[in-house]
């Protein structure tokens, strides 16, 4: 074995004929070091938008998503309000674009932001059931429609060099659709034609046994799965020649797919998942069990009236079917199936140099730490648990935007800058 200081493990994926081969006729790989190398880069806070009370643009409803562009304009979408809004790399207010409508080039129901390499600014809408295409001036250039039966791309949703969208997640899709699909988490390219295509069908642990509910006399039942606990993530970042990191195993393990989705080089380090204790059952039922409970301003449950004029159900009725509707899923958080291990990996994202960080899993109510390294494979070290984490964005020239809730459990956007765009200073 051959040990290289400050690499991580590093698979070639290609044919035989031109790699060394093993004792079992795959590729050799390279062992490293498994221990971390503390780094702790230094940062500088740019700039911060978001207050309780001030212009409209600035007291946000909700932002489900942010994304940079290549001269450091940021774009904030606000789903509540049904626009984005423009920040210059300063911090200074530019513009909102759209606003909430049915009409074309308004928003209904915003899920996810891209922005494309030319500029051009795509909204994910659930309620226009496609993509709504603006200019980085704002005005509404087309709509391209995703069909809701074969599944619209979810959140995150990301762009690709060739301008199209790749989503690890659908939304909508058929129960047709589901039944025939292949094995495996599909990863789905989308073009802007309208077109699509899987990319990539990440790898998935055998899926539990549904749960029926309803007597085996009915004619129809419904079905549902159970609820998991530390399935393997499937998250994925896009390199700037248009290679895909993607992580999808319970193992320290980052595949690297050409634009094809060809997987082309594997990157490991030695790191073992924990196992997963009673007690480490326990805590997790505890967790989820409080989060259902809190009240953070989140409704985990909601109870509708079917049926009748309003008014006809009782407020102590509906109190009940809440109560009820909370019971049943925390039974459910109860009831929850446990893998054997926890993934090491908790998720990935890659930022406009290139570099590849890596959220690392952590016991309930703790924070993994976050590993950066590259493409070809050098570690370049690891930021504690009390350090900076991966960014709902990352900008040019060392920017990162985090998306915060402050005293007052107000949103906002806190944008840093890693200091003189030097990611790495010594921990020491």
């Amino acid at each position: 074995m051959h040990r290289a200081h400050g690499r991580i493990c590093r698979v070639a994926l290609v044919p035989l004929s031109l790699a060394a081969a093993g004792p079992g006729g795959g590729p050799v790989a390279a062992q490293v070091a498994d221990t971390d190398r503390p780094i702790s880069p230094a940062v500088e806070t740019i700039f911060t938008v978001g207050v309780v009370e001030g212009a409209a643009w600035e007291m946000f409803g909700h932002i489900s998503d942010v994304a940079f562009d290549a001269d450091g304009t940021l774009f904030i979408l606000d789903d509540l309000a049904g626009h984005i809004v423009v920040i210059d790399s300063a911090g200074d207010f530019v513009r909102t674009i759209s606003r909430n409508g049915d009409g074309p080039g308004e928003l209904g129901q915003p899920i996810a932001l891209v922005v494309f390499g030319d500029g051009r600014i795509g909204v994910n809408d659930l309620a226009k059931r496609g993509l709504q295409l603006f200019s980085r001036d704002g005005d509404f250039l087309d709509a391209v429609p995703f069909s809701v039966a074969e599944g619209m791309p979810g959140s995150p949703t990301y762009a690709l060099p060739d301008h199209s969208l790749l989503s690890p997640e659908l939304i909508g899709v058929s129960v047709s659709t589901m039944i025939g699909a292949d094995e495996g988490r599909p990863i789905t390219r989308f073009r802007l034609d309208g077109t699509r295509e899987v990319f990539y069908a990440a790898w998935d642990d055998p899926p539990p046994a549904a749960l029926e509910s309803g007597a085996r006399e009915q004619v129809a039942r419904v079905v549902a799965s159970p609820m998991e606990a530390f399935r393997p993530p499937l998250s994925l970042g896009v390199l700037r020649d248009g290679r895909i990191a993607l992580v999808d195993s319970i193992g320290y393990r980052i595949k690297l797919l050409d634009s094809s989705g060809r997987v082309m080089d594997v990157l490991e380090r030695p790191l073992t998942p924990i196992g997963v204790t009673e007690q480490i059952r326990a805590a997790e039922r505890a967790r989820r069990i409080a989060a259902l409970r809190s009240q953070d301003g989140s409704v985990p449950v909601s109870v509708q009236q079917v049926g009748g004029r309003p008014g006809d159900v009782s407020p102590e009725a509906m109190r009940d079917a809440l109560r009820e509707a909370m019971r049943r899923a925390e039974d459910r958080i109860r009831d929850m199936i446990f893998l054997e291990e926890i993934p090491v990996i908790a998720s990935i994202a890659v930022d406009r140099s290139d570099r590849i960080w890596v959220q690392r899993t952590a016991l309930a109510g703790e924070t993994g730490p976050t590993d950066v390294l590259t493409a070809d494979g050098r570690y370049l070290g690891t930021i504690p648990s009390d350090g900076l984490r991966i960014p709902a964005a990352f900008g040019p020239d060392g920017l990162l935007a985090y998306v915060e809730r402050d005293a007052f459990d107000v949103q906002r956007v806190r944008v840093i800058r890693l200091a003189d765009g030097r990611l790495l200073e010594s921990g020491r």
